[in-house]
C-alpha cells in the first residue's frame, strides 16, 4: 500500500465517524451560550425587581393602581416602543423550526432515527432560548420605567429609610433559604457546584434549578445581600448544559466540556468579558488548557456575550480606565500592589470558608441561620452602605477617584465581613465579584497612598483600583489569565495589562505559597472533589512509549513451532507475515487456549490461528489507540512504520502500563 494512502487513512476514518457527534457539541455549545446570556439577563431583571418592590414599594404600587397609574402606562408604551425587539431572534427561531421539521421528514432516511432525534432537540431548544428573549425584554422595560433605579442599590438605600436597610437583606435571605430548601440544588455558590459535576461523577446539575437559582440568588442580592450575581449564572449555564448532555445521551468527556463551556458563558455574559470567560472554563472549572477544549468553549462565550448584550444593551457596567507608564519604577510599585493583593485574596479566601464552618456549626434551621446572616450584613450596611448588594456603582466611584482613603479602607474592611457572613449562611451567591470589588477598594486605596508618597512616579492613582481588582481575583481563583484578561476587557485599555501580569502574577504566588488551593478548590475538597492532575492524559503520550518490539512470525510457521515460540513467551501478541505482507495478528492467549485444544488441527500453520490486525503508527497518540481498540472490539493492534512494515503491538495493558510510568516520573 502506497505510503500516501496509508498516511490518509486515519484522516478518512476519523472524518467519518466524528464530524457528526463534532458538530452536535458545537451547536450544544452554541445553545448553552445563547441560555448563558439569557440567564445573566434574567438575573439581573430579578434582581432589579427586588430592589423596586422592597425598596420603592410605594412608588410602584402607585405607578401600577394610584393616580398616576395612565402616566405610567404612556411611559411604559413608549419604553417597549423605543426598545431593541431584535426580531432576527424570531426569524431565527423559526427557520431553526422549519428546517429541524424538514430534516425529521427527510433527513431521516439518510440519517438514523436517533441521531435526527438529538437534532431535533438541539433545535427546539435554540428555538425556546431565542423565544426567552422577549419576555425577558418586556421586564426590563417595565423595570426601567422607575428611573430611581438607574442609580443602582446605592442610590435606592440613599433615600429609603435606614430600618430599611437592616429589615431588607434578612428577609430576602430568609425567602432565599425557603427555596433552597425546596430546592436544595439552588444554594451554594454556583461555580463549585459546576466544578464538582465537572470532575465528580454521578453530580448532575438538574435543569430546575434554573428558575429556582435566579429566584432565590435575586432575592438575597436585590435585598442588598453582599453576594457576587456571576455564581447563579454559572450554575444556570451548568445546569442547562447537563440537562441538554443528558437527554442527547452525549459521553462523559463531551458532558464535562460542555459543563465548563457553561460556566465560562456565565461570566463572559455577566461582565460582557468573552475572552475572560473562556480563560475562566479552561483554567478554573477544567484545569485544562488543551486545545481541542477551546472550540467549544469560546463560541458558548461569544455566543452569550452577544445575547446578554442585545437584552442588557452591551458595553460593561464599569467606566474606562486609562494608563501609561511615564516612569520604569512604577512597576515596582504595582508589584507591591500585587503582593497586598494576595494578601487580600487570602484573607477573603479564609474569612469565607471560615464563615461557612463556623455559622454551619451553629444550632440554627436553615432558614434562620440565613435570615440572622442577613440581619447581620444590614447591620453592617447601617455603617457602610456601599458594602450592600454588588456595588458597581461604588466600584465605578472607586475607579473615577471619587472616595476618599478613609471611605475606601472603611469599606474594604466592611465588604469582607459582609460577604463572609452572606456566603457562610448559607445564603445563594457567586463569590467572583465580591472579589472583583475588593480589588476596586484595596487599588484605590493603595493608589491613593502611593500618589502621596511618590509623585513623581505615579502616573495615575485610579488605575491602581482597576488593577487591585485583577490582582485581588487571580489571587483568590488562582487564576492569572483570566484576572488579566477580565480587566483588560472591562477597562478597555491594553496598556493596563503590563502592570496586571506583575500584579496577578504577584497575588496568586502569595496566595498559592500559603493555601495552595483556590476559594473553588478548597470548596470542591471540602465536597470530596479531587482536583489534582491525576497525571498525563493519554492524548499527551504516543503509541511508542507503549510499544512491545517483537519479530514477526512467518505465516507458514507449522504447529510444533508456533507451540515452542508461544508457550514461554512473555509478549502478549506477535505479527504474522508472508512474503512481506502483513496476515494479521496473532493474541498468545487465544493462540495457546487454541493450540493445547485436542481437537486442533496439527497441520495448521500460524496463519490459522492469525486474524485481522488492527494498525497504528508509532507517533499516533495513545487516546485514538484505546478508540481504535474499542471500536475493532480488540486487545491488540500491530504499530507500523513508514514503509508500512510492523515494529512491535500495543496492546490495552501496555496503554495502561505506558500511563503508569509516564504517571510515576511526573
Amino acid at each position: 500500500m502506497p505510503l500516501w494512502e496509508r498516511a490518509s487513512q486515519p484522516l478518512r476514518r476519523q472524518a467519518a465517524r466524528f464530524p457528526f457527534e463534532r458538530a452536535l457539541v458545537m451547536a450544544v455549545a452554541a445553545v448553552v451560550g445563547l441560555y448563558g446570556g439569557i440567564a445573566a439577563g434574567l438575573f439581573a431583571t430579578a434582581i432589579r425587581s427586588v430592589q423596586l418592590i422592597l425598596f420603592r414599594g410605594p412608588e410602584v404600587a402607585d405607578a401600577l393602581f394610584g393616580v398616576m397609574h395612565v402616566e405610567w402606562l404612556h411611559l411604559l408604551a413608549e419604553r417597549l416602543a423605543a426598545a431593541h425587539w431584535h426580531l432576527e431572534f424570531a426569524a431565527t427561531a423559526a427557520l431553526v423550526l422549519v428546517a429541524a421539521a424538514a430534516l425529521d421528514a427527510l433527513g431521516g432516511k439518510r440519517l438514523p432515527v436517533f441521531e435526527v432525534q438529538r437534532i431535533r432537540s438541539v433545535a427546539l431548544a435554540a428555538a425556546l432560548g431565542l423565544g426567552l428573549y422577549y419576555p425577558l425584554l418586556f421586564l426590563r422595560t417595565f423595570n426601567g420605567t422607575f428611573t430611581q433605579t438607574e442609580g443602582g442599590l446605592y442610590e435606592l438605600l440613599v433615600h429609603a429609610p435606614r430600618w430599611l436597610w437592616v429589615v431588607a437583606p434578612a428577609v430576602g435571605a430568609l425567602l432565599a433559604a425557603l427555596i433552597v430548601r425546596f430546592s436544595p440544588e439552588s444554594g451554594g455558590h454556583g461555580v463549585v457546584e459546576v466544578i464538582e459535576a465537572v470532575h465528580k461523577r454521578d453530580a448532575p446539575i438538574r435543569g430546575r434549578v434554573a428558575l429556582w437559582k435566579s429566584l432565590a440568588a435575586g432575592l438575597v442580592i436585590g435585598s442588598g445581600g453582599s453576594a457576587g450575581r456571576e455564581g447563579p449564572v454559572v450554575h444556570l449555564g451548568g445546569a442547562v448544559a447537563s440537562s441538554l448532555s443528558r437527554f442527547l445521551a452525549l459521553p462523559r468527556s463531551e458532558t464535562s466540556l460542555l459543563l465548563a463551556a457553561g460556566a465560562g458563558a456565565g461570566i463572559a455574559a455577566s461582565f460582557q468579558a468573552p475572552l475572560a470567560g473562556s480563560l475562566f472554563a479552561l483554567e478554573i472549572v477544567l484545569a485544562d488548557f488543551d486545545v481541542r477544549r477551546f472550540a467549544p468553549v469560546v463560541l458558548a462565550c461569544v455566543t452569550a456575550v452577544a445575547t446578554s448584550g442585545a437584552l442588557l444593551g452591551g458595553g460593561t457596567e464599569l467606566r474606562m480606565v486609562s494608563w501609561s507608564l511615564t516612569h520604569p519604577s512604577e512597576i515596582a510599585v504595582y508589584l507591591l500592589l500585587g503582593l497586598l493583593s494576595g494578601l487580600c485574596g487570602l484573607v477573603y479566601v479564609r474569612f469565607v470558608h471560615g464563615a461557612e464552618r463556623r455559622l454551619s456549626a451553629l444550632r440554627l434551621r436553615p432558614e434562620l441561620r440565613a435570615a440572622l446572616g442577613g440581619l447581620v450584613v444590614g447591620c453592617i450596611g447601617l455603617i457602610a452602605p456601599r458594602v450592600l448588594g454588588t456595588g458597581i456603582e461604588s466600584m465605578n466611584a472607586a475607579l473615577a477617584g471619587q472616595l476618599t482613603f478613609g471611605v475606601l479602607a472603611l469599606t474594604l474592611i466592611f465588604k469582607l465581613l459582609a460577604t463572609s457572613v452572606t456566603l457562610g449562611s448559607g445564603a445563594p451567591g457567586g463569590s467572583f465579584f465580591p472579589a472583583v470589588f475588593l480589588g476596586a477598594m484595596l487599588g484605590a486605596a493603595f493608589g491613593k497612598v502611593a500618589h502621596v508618597a511618590l509623585p513623581g512616579i505615579i502616573s495615575s492613582a485610579e488605575a491602581y483600583a482597576a488593577v487591585g481588582m485583577g490582582a485581588v481575583v487571580a489571587g483568590a481563583t488562582l487564576a492569572p489569565l483570566t484576572g488579566v484578561l477580565m480587566m483588560f476587557e472591562l477597562t478597555g485599555s491594553y496598556q493596563i495589562v503590563l502592570p496586571l501580569l506583575v500584579a496577578c502574577g504577584a497575588a496568586v504566588a502569595v496566595v498559592q505559597g500559603t493555601l495552595g488551593g483556590s476559594i473553588y478548590t478548597i470548596g470542591a475538597r471540602r465536597r470530596g472533589v479531587q482536583l489534582r492532575n491525576a497525571g498525563p492524559a493519554l492524548s499527551d503520550l504516543s503509541v511508542e512509549q507503549a510499544i512491545d518490539k517483537v519479530e514477526p512470525i512467518p505465516a507458514e510457521l507449522p504447529y510444533d513451532g508456533l507451540l515452542r515460540l508461544l508457550g514461554p513467551t512473555s509478549h502478549a501478541a506477535f505479527p504474522v507475515m508472508d512474503n512481506g505482507a502483513v496476515v494479521g495478528v496473532i493474541s498468545v492467549r487465544e493462540a495457546r487456549m487454541a493450540l493445547l485444544d485436542p481437537a486442533v488441527d496439527r497441520s495448521a500453520t500460524a496463519r490459522s490461528f492469525a486474524r485481522p490486525a488492527q494498525t497504528l503508527m508509532a507517533d499516533d497518540d495513545l487516546r485514538s489507540a484505546v478508540q481504535k481498540l474499542a471500536e475493532m472490539k480488540a486487545a491488540e493492534a500491530l504499530v507500523m512504520d513508514v514503509e508500512g512494515k510492523p515494529i512491535g503491538v500495543v496492546t490495552r495493558e501496555g496503554i495502561l502500563e505506558a500511563w503508569r510510568r509516564a504517571t510515576q516520573s511526573e
